[in-house]
C-alpha cells in the first residue's frame, strides 16, 4: 500500500485553511501600522541625511568665508569679528574661534609695532603711508586690552571641552603673551604652567615642551627691562632738540687763491731741490 494513503487524516484540509485564514487576518490587522512605521522610519532617515548635508554645507561655507578674508595676509579685525559672529549664528564654533584667535594676533601685532592693523608701508621711503596709523601709547594700550578680552572670550567658550582643547591652549598662550608685554612675568608664568598642564593631559607633548621653554626663559626676560616709550625717546626731527652740527668750512675757493697756492707749492719745490749740473766748483764726481 502507498504511504501517502496511510497518512491521510480527516479534516487536514480544513486545518490548513484555518492557518492561512489566521495569517490573512494578521496581515489585515497589522499590515497598515507596520507600513506606516516603516514609512516614518524611512522619512526620518532621509530627513536626518538632509539635515547633515545642510550642516556640512554651512560648515564649508563658513570656512570658505574665513579663508577668503585671511587669504590676503592682512585682514581687518572688523572683518574677522563679522566672520566670528556669523559662524556662531550658524553653530560653526570652530570657525568662530579661529577668527577670534586671528583677531587677537592682529591686536598684539598692532601693540608691538605701534601701527594700526592694516597700516600700509611705502616701499620707496619705508615710511607709513597714513600718519594716523602710527599709534600713541593710549591707542597701543587699547589694542592690547582688546587682545586680552578677545582671548578670554575664546578661552571661556572652549575650556573644559575636549573637542576644543586646541583652541583653549591657543587662547592661553596669547594671554601669556599679553602679560609678558606688561612685564607681569608672574602672571605669564601662571598661564604657561596652565598651558603645560593642559597639554600634558591632552597628550600634546610639543605644546607642553613649548610652555616649559617659555617658563624657563621668563627669568631672563625679567632682567632685560622694558623698552622706552615714544615719549621717552628724544626727537630726531630738525628743530626739535637735534644738536646743531658744526658748519663745514667753505669749500669755494677763488681761482686767484688757487693760483697763489699753486705758486707757493712750486716755489717750495724749487727751494728744496737743486737743479742738476749746478754743482760747486772743485767737486768731482766719484
Amino acid at each position: 500500500m502507498d504511504d501517502r494513503q496511510t497518512k491521510i487524516r480527516e479534516g487536514a484540509g480544513l486545518e490548513d485553511s484555518r492557518v492561512n485564514q489566521e495569517f490573512i487576518d494578521f496581515l489585515n490587522k497589522w499590515s497598515s501600522p507596520v507600513l506606516i512605521v516603516l514609512a516614518i522610519a524611512a522619512l526620518t532617515w532621509a530627513g536626518l541625511q538632509k539635515l547633515e548635508q545642510m550642516r556640512q554645507e554651512k560648515i564649508d561655507q563658513a570656512f570658505s568665508e574665513y579663508e577668503s578674508v585671511v587669504a590676503g595676509g592682512n585682514p581687518s579685525p572688523n572683518s574677522l569679528k563679522t566672520i566670528a559672529e556669523d559662524a556662531e549664528k550658524k553653530n560653526v564654533d570652530s570657525v568662530a574661534h579661529l577668527a577670534r584667535l586671528r583677531e587677537v594676533d592682529l591686536y598684539l601685532g598692532a601693540y608691538a609695532l605701534g601701527l594700526a592693523p592694516g597700516a600700509q608701508i611705502d616701499q620707496a621711503t619705508q615710511s607709513v603711508s597714513d600718519p594716523d596709523d602710527i599709534l600713541d601709547e593710549q591707542r597701543r594700550e587699547q589694542y592690547r586690552t582688546l587682545a586680552e578680552t578677545t582671548a578670554k572670550q575664546v578661552l571661556a567658550a572652549t575650556e573644559g571641552d575636549e573637542d576644543k582643547v586646541v583652541f583653549a591652549m591657543q587662547a592661553i598662550s596669547r594671554l601669556a603673551s599679553v602679560e609678558e608685554s606688561r612685564d607681569d612675568f608672574d602672571a605669564a608664568r601662571a598661564y604657561y604652567e596652565r598651558l603645560s598642564s593642559l597639554a600634558e593631559q591632552s597628550k600634546f607633548p610639543s605644546i607642553q615642551s613649548y610652555a616649559q621653554q617659555r617658563i624657563a626663559g621668563l627669568d631672563e626676560l625679567a632682567g632685560v627691562g622694558s623698552l622706552p616709550t615714544n615719549d621717552q625717546v628724544p626727537s630726531l626731527t630738525p628743530g626739535l632738540g637735534l644738536p646743531e652740527q658744526p658748519t663745514p668750512p667753505d669749500a669755494d675757493v677763488t681761482s686767484e687763491e688757487a693760483a697763489e697756492d699753486e705758486a707757493v707749492v712750486e716755489t717750495d719745490g724749487e727751494q728744496d731741490t737743486e737743479p742738476a749740473g749746478n754743482e760747486p766748483e772743485g767737486s768731482e764726481n766719484p
